[in-house]
């Protein structure tokens, strides 16, 4: 009686164990999916907006055309990392240098299109060849670019004011289900003729004189549709008088955080690019 009881027993251990391997078998399975849903990362759709100003031309070592240049690069490096592997079957993943406004020169412009890359829109080999290029391609590209800018001396400019307050950015930098990074090459003076506007001491454009002004801002004209879907670093800022320096940061800080970005850092930069490309990294990592 005893050996039938301990056998009754037996079997009950085996079977309750058994169902629990069954269940934490299927529960780490279960669990495993989740973990790859939430492994996989949103598509990269990076942007650069680069400033055409008189800024190309200002006295620096190394000169502004190389830094640009450099930087670039960096952001080429970590797109390449990020899109090479198995998943670049799958990548969705974007990268674009543009200016704004669009530069009238004929040539620029032509030169301008060979600075984008979409995976999703290419096919088989193509995607790959495309990756593995485009540090080369981009560089060289805007090396051009910058050449005959500073030679034609015909300062494009740009207009970051106008780009976020028409809501442009929205259309060419943001993108559904992505992560959408948008990298600034200014100095950090905002100004475009077309655009100049006061509002007490609330401005369109950041100048010399808006900053000597302690009360002075950039007036935020999008609150509606908060930017909390783009992420923004601004890099080579580079005021004219060094103790303005704090304060341009913190009216270029004020105004993307008015307008929604919650992830903003606005960074001078200086001659050591391994210190720029730290700031990269952390950045984007």
């Amino acid at each position: 009686m005893k050996k039938t009881i301990l056998s009754v027993l037996g079997i009950g251990v085996l079977f309750v164990a058994a169902w629990s391997l069954l269940s934490c078998g299927g529960d780490t399975k279960n669990g495993s999916v989740k973990d790859e849903e939430k492994s996989e990362n949103p598509s990269l759709n990076i942007s650069i907006f680069l400033d055409l100003s008189d800024r190309l031309v200002r006295n620096m070592q190394p000169n502004q055309t190389y830094r640009d240049t450099a930087i670039v690069g960096m952001v080429c490096d970590y797109f390449k990392t990020a899109t090479l592997g198995p998943q670049i079957l799958k990548s969705e993943n974007k990268i674009k240098v543009f200016f704004y406004p669009t530069p009238s020169c004929a040539s620029i412009a032509t030169v301008a299109k060979g600075l984008s890359v979409d995976v999703g829109a290419l096919k088989g080999v193509e995607r790959r060849k495309a990756v593995e290029g485009l540090k080369s391609q981009f560089q060289e590209n805007l090396a051009h670019i910058y050449d005959q800018t500073v030679n034609a001396k015909n300062w494009i400019g740009c207009d970051i004011w106008d780009f976020f307050s028409s809501k442009k950015v929205d259309a060419q930098c943001v993108k559904k289900d992505a992560r959408n990074i948008l990298i600034i090459l200014s100095d950090g003076y905002i100004f475009q003729a077309n655009n100049k506007i006061k509002e007490g001491n609330a401005y369109s454009y950041i100048l010399p004189e808006t900053l000597q002004n302690p009360q002075s801002s950039l007036i935020a004209r999008r609150t509606d549709v908060p930017l909390d879907n783009l992420e923004v670093l601004v890099l080579e800022v580079n005021p004219y008088q060094p103790q303005h320096r704090d304060k341009m940061v913190q009216v270029m800080t004020d105004w993307f955080q008015a307008m929604g970005v919650k992830n903003v850092v606005i960074s001078e930069t200086d001659a050591n690019l391994d210190n720029t490309e730290t700031i990269i990294k952390n950045f984007l990592n």
